[in-house]
Parts: C-alpha cells; structure tokens; sequence
C-alpha cells in the first residue's frame, strides 16, 4: 500500500550544493593537469630547438668540411660582430630555413623577427636564438661546446639560458652531437 502522507516530488535538476562539488572536483582536476601540460608543452619545445640544433651543426661540419677544417667565423664581419653572426654564414647554403635558428622556447626571437634574416646579412640578436664560439676546429676535442641556447636578449651569450623553463640548455659539441645540459641550479 501506497502511504498517503507521503508527497512525491519531481527533481528537475541539481541542487546547488551539487553543482558546487562538480565545480570543486573540476577546480582540482584543473590544478592537477595544468603544470603536466605546462612541462609538456616546454619538453615538446627542448625536443624542437634539438632537432633545430641538429640542422645547425651538420650545416657547420658541412661549412667546415670546405673550409679546411675551419668553422665560420667574425672575419666576413670585419671581426667586430658578435659570435652568433658567424652563424649567418651557414643561411641559405647549408641550413636553408631560417626557423631553424629559433628556439621555440627564447621570447625574444619572435616568428615575425626570424623571419627578417636574409642571406649576406649578419643576424640580429631578435633574428637569431643561439650562441656560438667561432674560436674552434673540428680538431677539436669532441666534448668541447661550440654552440647553445643563448640567454634571451644577449647578443652571443653560450652560457646558461633562461630558454627551456630555466632548466637547462641544448650544447652543439664539436663532433657534432647535440644534448641537454641540465642547469646547476634547476
């Protein structure tokens, strides 16, 4: 039997203390997932400006394998330049896209300014990402830095960068291998 003291109600939707947990458990799901895509994010960038290195050292073991052994140098700039236009020398005959010398992860090289460069000019610090040390040979030891990330804003920095989360820095080493040097402090 059906008790007739008892009423019956329809729900037609949530009660708000319910949409408050549903906003609550999104809330911490959001919390949780943004910092995974963040360092996401910056490991697809790292994987990026390697792959860009990569394309920049065989374009210098191409230049210096017709160059005597020589690495590009200042010379072409009257010796004055700083390092990274040295790099120049390599655009268009040996690296022939000139996104190659952004580092997605350097805000100061912008797509806009990258695209700026142009063959027999020598790059500007907002055109180019990467430091580079004219000073070696391919006689070099193989574990010798010849070029790196370049702290944004700095003209031929190799030294640690503020690329990559501040976490470290892609190094081109003489025999032509390219790796993540995580930084002291990181």
């Amino acid at each position: 039997m059906v008790n007739p003291n008892r009423t019956i109600t329809n729900r037609n939707g949530f009660t708000l203390i319910e949409l408050l947990v549903v906003v609550a458990i999104i809330g911490v799901l959001i919390g949780i997932l943004l910092p995974v895509l963040h360092r996401t994010r910056e490991a697809a960038r790292r994987a990026e400006c390697t792959s860009n290195l990569k394309q920049v050292v065989m374009g210098l073991v191409m230049y210096s394998n017709e160059s005597n052994e020589a690495f590009p140098t200042d010379s072409a700039y009257g010796g004055t330049a700083p390092a990274m236009h040295a790099l120049n020398l390599l655009y268009p005959n040996y690296v022939s896209d000139p996104r190659t010398f952004n580092c997605p992860s350097d805000t100061s090289v912008t797509a806009a300014t990258n695209a700026g460069i142009q063959s027999g000019q020598a790059f500007e610090t907002d055109e180019c990402s990467y430091g580079f040390d004219y000073t070696h040979t391919q006689a070099d030891d193989a574990d010798v830095a010849l070029a790196a990330d370049r702290p944004p804003g700095t003209p031929n920095a190799t030294n640690s960068s503020a690329n990559h989360s501040s976490r470290g820095q892609n190094v081109i080493y003489v025999d032509g291998h390219v790796e993540f040097v995580n930084s002291p402090l990181a």
